[in-house]
């Protein structure tokens, strides 16, 4: 079976911080097998036939259902995973200060208007550069990531896109998880 990487947008739902024990039960639930969680910031691999889009609509019934509102689920196949990350624009930044590089995994593409929406908030050492699939990447420069402009008053709903992000660091958690799970 095809191993799938399940992003959650949020861990706090209605209000209640999700259990990555809980947060696997879902998958299994709609089907998922082999379900691990990476770090308890809502990265679930797990293998499944069901196609990306199906399982996101699972998934997200799944927490309507276990905790009174959904979050936004982002699937990805093992080999799109890959993809995004052999996509990064920003190597050697990864490597000096992995934090403080974004990958936003996307449900559809980031489009242009939202990308120069984004690059309009970017300061003199941020830089933000889409892939070819439309997911997209944000390295915050020098300063601190908590003070830049770019997510300040950005709506990905609103630009009708769904995607949720994690830092380099995490990214790579996923992956090595991801080639365990694959031997």
């Amino acid at each position: 079976m095809p191993l799938r990487v399940a992003l959650m947008r949020s861990i706090v739902i209605n209000g209640q911080r999700v259990r990555m024990a809980d947060a696997r039960a879902l998958t299994e639930r709609v089907g998922g097998v082999d379900v691990q969680s990476v770090i308890a910031t809502g990265n679930l691999l797990f293998r499944s036939s069901k196609g990306a889009r199906l399982l996101e609509q699972e998934m997200e019934a799944a927490c309507q259902s276990f905790y009174g509102r959904a979050t936004e689920m982002v699937v990805k196949t093992g080999e799109q995973w890959r993809s995004l990350l052999a996509a990064n624009p920003f190597p050697e930044e990864a490597a000096q200060a992995p934090a403080r590089l974004l990958v936003w995994a996307m449900r559809t593409p980031l489009p242009d208007h939202g990308l120069e929406q984004l690059r309009g908030r970017a300061t003199d050492s941020e830089r933000i550069e889409r892939t070819a699939d439309g997911d997209f990447y944000i390295w915050f420069g020098e300063a601190a990531t908590s003070e830049s402009r770019i997510p300040t008053g950005f709506s990905l709903k609103a630009l009708g896109a769904v995607g949720t992000n994690r830092n380099w660091n995490t990214a790579m958690r996923i992956s090595r998880a991801l080639d365990a799970m694959s031997v």
